[in-house]
């Protein structure tokens, strides 16, 4: 029989203190982030990145895509999930915390499978396109307002079997909550059941942190 579990404050911090293997990196990159203040807070949870870096690593994924990198965290688990030859682009709208992200991506030793690209993701997602690129998985996590668009141009750089991950699914629980109509919490809530309508794909949604949707291609 299935138990629909509360969450509460207790069992949250349960799953951080055992859900989540300690990383001197990660928890150094944690602790810098957290000091630039209220921005912290676009910065995926380590628990998220931990499953990135399983997910790439059982996937046998050797490029990967970013779309919104913020100060690298989640560049950093999918770069550690990828073979020695494996890359990943990560594309974002700002240079502005690149430094930060790089610092990190030396110390965890795959600044090598890294490129970043300083762009709109619609933009430089439709110039892969164009180029006939292609990639194993892709990771979004940027603004929610274009989430619709970088799915459908994910589907289009992606072979059958692969992986679109999108991240803040649960908005907060907004997307629950009748209440709420700014754009971003219906743009999710959109996005959502689009998927679970579109035939090109099968998914998931996953309670993690705020929300993960696995998506294979078909």
């Amino acid at each position: 029989m299935s138990t629909q579990l509360e969450i509460n404050s207790d069992l949250i911090k349960y799953l951080q203190d055992v859900g989540y293997r300690k990383d001197s990196v990660v928890d150094e990159l944690e602790t810098e982030t957290k000091e630039l203040g209220k921005v912290a807070q676009m910065q995926i949870a380590k628990e998220q990145g931990q499953f990135l870096e399983i997910i790439v690593k059982i996937s046998n994924a050797k490029s990967c895509l970013e779309v919104g990198r913020f100060t690298g965290l989640s560049t950093l688990f999918m770069a550690r999930g990828l073979p020695t030859d494996g890359k990943i682009m990560t594309i974002d709208n700002s240079d502005e915390f690149l430094p930060l992200a790089k610092k990190y991506w030396d110390k965890a030793g795959v600044a090598s499978k890294v490129e970043s690209i300083i762009g709109s993701g619609a933009e430089v997602m439709q110039s892969l396109i164009d180029r006939q690129h292609s990639f194993d998985l892709i990771f979004i996590d940027a603004d929610k307002n274009n989430y619709p668009n970088y799915y459908e141009l994910s589907l289009l750089l992606l072979p059958s079997n692969g992986i679109i991950i999108i991240d803040n699914m649960l908005w907060h629980g907004d997307v629950a909550d009748v209440s709420k109509n700014d754009s971003q919490t219906k743009t999710i809530r959109e996005l959502s059941v689009k998927i679970n309508q579109d035939e090109r794909v099968e998914f998931s949604l996953l309670p993690l942190s705020d929300g993960l949707s696995f998506i294979r291609k078909k």
